[in-house]
């Protein structure tokens, strides 16, 4: 049985890489699956442990001194997750290290290359790129254009649209129009409920507030977005 390594990236900061992370592992925290935080900027660990444990939380570093990839610890990454009893991986990749990602295929190991050397060891993977709204959708369309093209063929890469970034109705219907325009398959994840419970997810998600604290309206949010994400991406 391949391993499954699940990236969850974007070159783009703010467009809620981290806050999908999070409620992936709301549906995952009665499973195995282990999550990898290579994210230098904001790392998440703390929040994803209080959620899986410390034993399914790894926070490492693939960007050296100079903020570029390290090949061999790319690689090592895969061999190292190959070799382990956990069959699913979700990997939390920070911007720079997302744009470093398009390096690695065009200056280090091609994609097709990349897929050869994952087969060989058993390990099968799939890059989830998050598509914010507001002023940071064209940027985060123009990075899964180019990791689309770099990577597509040999690699599985889906668009996952988080609704929480558009501020409007209008906004999200305009998205969808775009993306749809552009020729993107694409899936919606995130539609996060207004008013109060709102305030209490996104305390929640931050780690000042606990579970056991939400207010009926915050579990019933909580349990839909958890719910909407599983139908969509898991």
């Amino acid at each position: 049985m391949k391993k499954q390594v699940t990236f969850i990236a974007q070159s783009k900061g703010g467009t809620g890489k981290s806050f999908i992370t999070w409620f992936i592992a709301q549906n995952k925290k009665e499973t195995q699956t282990a999550f990898i935080d290579l994210d230098k900027s904001t790392r998440t660990s703390a929040r994803l442990k209080k959620i899986v444990g410390d034993k399914r939380v790894l926070e490492l570093s693939i960007i050296d001194e100079n903020m570029k990839l390290d090949r061999e610890m790319f690689l090592n990454l895969f061999e190292n997750i190959s070799k382990t009893k956990t069959n699913e991986w979700y990997v939390d990749l920070g911007a720079p290290e997302s744009d470093e990602l398009k390096s690695f295929f065009i200056n280090e190991v091609p994609a097709e290359e990349l897929q050869q050397i994952l087969d060989e060891i058993g390990v099968e993977l799939r890059i989830l790129v998050i598509i914010a709204g507001e002023d940071a959708f064209n940027a985060s369309v123009k990075f899964y254009q180019d990791l689309q093209q770099l990577a597509g063929q040999y690699i599985h890469i889906q668009a996952v649209k988080n609704e929480g970034t558009f501020n409007t109705n209008q906004s999200k219907e305009a998205g969808d129009k775009l993306l749809q325009d552009l020729g993107i398959d694409f899936k919606k994840v995130g539609s996060m409920p207004v008013g109060n419970s709102s305030r209490e997810l996104i305390a929640l998600i931050s780690g000042t507030e606990s579970e056991g604290n939400l207010s009926l309206a915050g579990r019933r949010s909580l349990k839909k977005v958890t719910e909407e994400l599983k139908s969509e991406l898991l």
